[in-house]
């Protein structure tokens, strides 16, 4: 009896492992996901995001940026807060519902000026994300709700977009 409480035991702890460390990697790919939407913003490269996105959900982006580009406009922008609910996980796929607190701006690239003055927002999502190989892959993306803040004293994001040097990527060695 007492050995069969040990493999219990041992096997609620493997299995508990595996999924802190999987917990780990999921809220890592949504914080590189949210991001990265900063930085594609602010490049217009929309391919920065392909590899952590099944293809529908790039599509959908890639025309959400273009639409900014083709009309002369960058989002500039900053997460101030971003939290996340307990993951639910179902065979290959996970899925997690966020918290997100953002300030941002669209700023007319011609003027250089704002075409949309900062606000604050808070936007409820959630995501579900598949396994792929050693990474999770986000494959749908659902805005559940959101609250707009107007705030004279909001930190403003700046206008001016900044050239940035290309960063060493340091996921490779995990």
């Amino acid at each position: 009896m007492k050995n069969y409480f040990l493999t219990i035991v041992v096997t609620l702890f493997c299995v508990t492992s595996i999924y802190a460390n999987q917990d780990k990697y999921i809220k890592d790919a949504l914080l590189k996901y949210n991001y990265g939407i900063i930085k594609m913003a602010k490049s217009g490269n929309t391919h920065l995001l392909k590899d952590m996105l099944s293809y529908k959900v790039h599509e959908k982006l890639m025309v959400w940026a273009d639409s900014w580009k083709f009309s002369n406009l960058a989002m500039v922008a900053k997460i101030n807060d971003l939290r996340f609910s307990p993951i639910v996980y179902n065979e290959n796929n996970a899925t997690i519902n966020t918290m997100e607190n953002w300030t941002y701006a669209y700023a007319d690239l011609v003027k250089k000026d704002y075409a949309l003055k900062p606000i604050n927002i808070f936007y409820k999502m959630n995501y579900t994300l598949q396994k792929d190989g050693d990474k999770w892959k986000i494959i749908a993306i659902k805005h559940l709700e959101e609250e707009v803040f107007m705030d004279e004293n909001i930190k403003k994001p700046s206008v001016e977009l900044k050239k940035e040097k290309p960063k060493e990527d340091t996921t490779a060695t995990r």
